[in-house]
């Protein structure tokens, strides 16, 4: 046995350091044709990540609602030098990871294999054909598979009627997406698409990894400069985007789904949140305290001290033209009103009083933890700076990101909390079984409306309650 050497009756000293972002500044050029490029260099392993990102404002769908989800899949469906076997078997040859969505694509590669990757990258940007009506048919067939299915799912019937009931079915946030209206999507309809919208001078591309700028302008020469710069044609939407229909108090809102043993509940409204608020920091911590993470309010009471729930959780949504406040939960459908009492008790509390110290320096520490863990990842970088630039944001505002966490005050929480978590003009949206939960929820002494699957609204007396 060695003898002990150290004094327990001395305290350690403090581990604690002054903790730094390295946030270098991403390279930035800007092709004649418009196309902004950002070089995120990392050369600790063989590997680089190309991404391109539309910056375009959200359009309503109509009547090809789904549209977009299309789009993105049949973007692999072929091009002028490709057919999509071709295509495939080229990026399965050299290992290449590739990904296509409406807003964007991202290929991974590795080094060796870089102008290869690259040049099948521009090639789909530049040369899609939406000819492949075998491939349009496969997808549509898969994405009807997926429609029915949501319509049995407690999550997606709750996610669709909540956007339906919080901006609107005529608003880009509020549509959905059905059996007739991807069936009204045609070749044409993804061609328009494409011709308007995969322009350079609405877009994005970076490069994260083992790449210089020297090669990457080397690259962009090569393989981008023939992307035409075409005039932006997109059609102002009769209401501003940030423009919806809001309660004006507190209303219950039931979809009856009678095989359910349990509640669904979303709590919540759309809010005019914006990274650009001066509160978003203060909100993005206020959020927190309320509802993210197992040291939050809710959790500990919903959860933890009244075991009504396996998770509960809140989200606040910052967006460039409308975003939201909700709260989720699932309970059984006996404490339905239980947990919504619950909820509203919270957010009164939190809107109403001030927080400890305690919890607003813990909640700093987990949030700037997690900002500095998600920085590990290179790509993570260059889709900040392009949300810097695309939010219209301060020069620096990710780089000074610890510095606004730290900087915040109680009394920053109490103003983020009345400005952005409602507590008055705010749906109650409940997916459960009407005939056990309508009879309690009546207590609560708000007004009930019934709606469907799809967020059309019933009449009450249609259900036998």
């Amino acid at each position: 046995m060695f003898a002990q050497t150290v004094d327990r009756s001395i305290p350690p000293k403090s581990l604690k350091k002054k903790i730094t972002i390295n946030l270098e500044k991403p390279k930035l050029f800007q092709m004649k044709n418009g196309l902004k490029v950002l070089i995120v260099e990392n050369h600790k392993l063989p590997l680089v990540r190309i991404g391109l990102e539309l910056d375009c404002p959200p359009f309503l769908e109509k009547n090809k609602a789904g549209i977009r989800k299309i789009f993105g899949q049949m973007l692999r469906s072929g091009t002028k030098n490709y057919s999509k076997e071709e295509l495939d078997e080229s990026i399965d040859y050299i290992g290449t990871t590739l990904y296509t969505s409406f807003s964007g694509i991202s290929i991974s590669t590795l080094k060796k294999h870089l102008d290869q990757s690259i040049a099948i990258m521009s090639d789909i940007v530049m040369n899609s054909k939406f000819e492949n009506f075998k491939e349009l048919e496969k997808i549509v067939k898969q994405r009807i598979i997926d429609i029915n299915l949501s319509e049995k799912d407690p999550d997606a019937i709750l996610h669709r009627v909540k956007n339906v009931l919080y901006f609107g079915i005529n608003h880009p946030y509020g549509e959905y997406e059905t059996y007739n209206t991807i069936k009204n999507i045609t070749l044409n309809d993804l061609k328009k698409l494409y011709h308007k919208y995969y322009i350079p001078n609405i877009s994005y591309l970076s490069f994260v990894g083992d790449v210089s700028l020297q090669e990457a302008k080397r690259l962009c020469n090569r393989y981008f400069s023939q992307w035409k710069r075409k005039k932006i044609h997109f059609n102002q939407p009769k209401k501003k985007i940030s423009q919806v229909k809001i309660p004006y108090k507190i209303e219950i809102d039931i979809v009856d789904i009678p095989s359910l043993t349990q509640s669904t509940i979303c709590f919540g409204g759309p809010v005019n949140f914006k990274k650009s608020d001066s509160l978003y920091f203060p909100s993005l911590l206020a959020n927190g305290i309320l509802g993210v993470g197992p040291q939050s309010r809710l959790f500990l009471k919903i959860r933890e001290k009244n075991a009504y729930t396996y998770g509960v959780y809140s989200i606040l949504k910052s967006d460039k033209y409308i975003g939201y406040f909700s709260i989720y939960t699932q309970v059984r459908n006996e404490v339905t009103e239980k947990a919504i009492q619950d909820i509203l008790k919270e957010i009164r509390n939190i809107t109403e009083r001030k927080v400890s110290l305690e919890e607003l320096n813990i909640k700093k520490k987990e949030i700037s933890g997690q900002f500095l863990l998600d920085l590990e990842d290179p790509n993570r970088i260059s889709d900040l700076f392009i949300s810097e630039i695309k939010n219209n944001l301060p020069s620096g505002f990710y780089k000074n990101y610890l510095k606004s966490i730290k900087s915040v005050t109680i009394s920053n929480i109490s103003q983020s909390s009345r400005k952005f978590i409602p507590v008055k003009n705010v749906r109650i949206l409940v997916i459960g079984k009407a005939s056990e939960v309508y009879p309690i929820l009546k207590k609560l002494g708000y007004p009930i409306r019934f709606f469907d699957k799809f967020g059309k609204k019933l009449n009450s007396i249609n259900h036998k309650l």
